[in-house]
């Protein structure tokens, strides 16, 4: 427990931050995850890193998910409720609620923290 603690600050982007914040915050995160693995004896297994970095995955795929999805209400300071967080991805299709210009920079931050991700796992 007192390992993950210490990942709690880069964590917490993952959650609450876009892309953009995940992709400046992953060298740290990283790091920790490095730092946990050589010293904590739980977490020194291929099994639990693993599992450790399945999650952390998947948070950034679901956080990307988000952003990408409801961007323009977050800039308008809108509430999203729990529920509509997620609205079907044909939406992205509607040039009106998404237009091109606003919605293919918040994709290039997406694929940006994906390659970012992976240099950082290599």
């Amino acid at each position: 427990m007192k390992y993950l603690q210490t990942l709690e600050k880069f964590i917490d982007p993952l959650y609450n931050g876009d892309p953009d914040t995940i992709t400046e915050t992953l060298p740290a995160l990283m790091n920790s995850i490095k730092m946990i693995h050589t010293i904590a004896r739980y977490y020194n297994t291929n099994e639990r890193m693993t599992n450790l970095f399945i999650k952390i995955t998947n948070q950034m795929i679901t956080r990307c998910k988000f952003m990408i999805l409801n961007f323009r209400k977050i800039r308008r300071g809108e509430v999203i409720k729990k529920g509509q967080e997620f609205p079907s991805a044909d939406i992205l299709w509607d040039f009106e609620q998404f237009p091109p210009q606003e919605l293919i920079p918040m994709l290039k931050s997406c694929v940006n923290l994906n390659n970012a991700y992976q240099k950082q796992y290599e």
